[in-house]
């Protein structure tokens, strides 16, 4: 049975975080194990707010794991502060040959902008070197190229951009965000640019979509699949996820994919 670990913070609403990754895994008949950054809630004024975990706990989480068992991959998410970064850069630096998908978020509600460019370059230096696949949306792909992406061409040149910055290979979720009538998604492997398309869709069960995009990533990097088939079936797996997702009420919902494993195509 191949395990995957997935570092990241919880989402009480399960569309995203560490529960939408777990679920993703298991779906892709994967064992999966999680260590929690951080914790999502709704404050008493109906805004959403993140609790930190302590890194010490953090670090005991990951040691207690890599104690325990050999892994065959590592899915890492939100973090939310600058100590975490360290401890899992620690985690890391034991691991050899394991696929490592990191699925980058820099911007906090919560926080200053300074904290969020002191976190986004604390990133870029200690764990984009890591990264395998790296996986961000439009937003954090803008944060990083430093300029608005709102284009095909500019999602190219962005990709190109973050990958100078460390990754081995960046995956850019475009997503509805892109002007036309196709979800877009772009990845560069150093050598050349790939597209991935599919008609928009209309449904608002969109909550947890990046975050299972990018945990079925490394779920079919791990099955084997060469990485350019492992994010089409991936972009296939959300399609469907949001085809059967759940209205939490009358104005958003969540990726479902029903408990089940879906036949999916290598279309790209």
């Amino acid at each position: 049975m191949k395990k995957i670990v997935t570092i990241g913070g919880s989402d009480p609403f399960a569309g995203g975080g560490i529960q939408s990754d777990l679920k993703t895994f298991e779906n892709h008949h994967i064992f999966g194990m999680s260590a929690l950054t951080c914790i999502g809630m709704l404050d008493s004024d109906g805004s959403f707010i993140l609790e930190t975990i302590p890194p010490e706990w953090l670090a005991k989480q990951l040691d207690s794991i890599r104690s325990m068992t050999d892994l065959d991959g590592i899915k890492i998410g939100l973090l939310h502060s600058l100590e975490a970064i360290d401890v899992v850069k620690d985690f890391l630096t034991y691991f050899e040959d394991i696929p490592i998908v990191i699925d980058p978020v820099f911007a906090f509600k919560e926080t200053t902008n300074t904290l969020n460019q002191s976190y986004m370059q604390k990133m870029i230096q200690e764990l984009f070197p890591f990264a395998d696949v790296l996986t961000p949306n439009l937003k954090e792909a803008s944060l990083l190229y430093g300029q608005p992406v709102s284009t095909f061409l500019q999602m190219v040149d962005c990709a190109k951009y973050i990958h100078s910055l460390g990754a081995k290979n960046v995956v850019i979720k475009g997503g509805t965000g892109i002007i036309g009538n196709e979800a877009l998604d772009v990845l560069f492997n150093g050598k050349e640019t790939i597209s991935f398309r599919r008609e928009k869709l209309e449904e608002q069960t969109v909550n947890g979509a990046g975050c299972t995009f990018a945990s079925a990533i490394a779920a079919n990097l791990v099955l084997g699949y060469p990485l350019t088939d492992a994010v089409a079936r991936s972009k296939a797996f959300v399609y469907d996820c949001i085809l059967n997702g759940v209205m939490m009420n009358d104005q958003t919902g969540s990726v479902w994919s029903k408990g089940k494993g879906v036949e999916i195509t290598n279309e790209y």
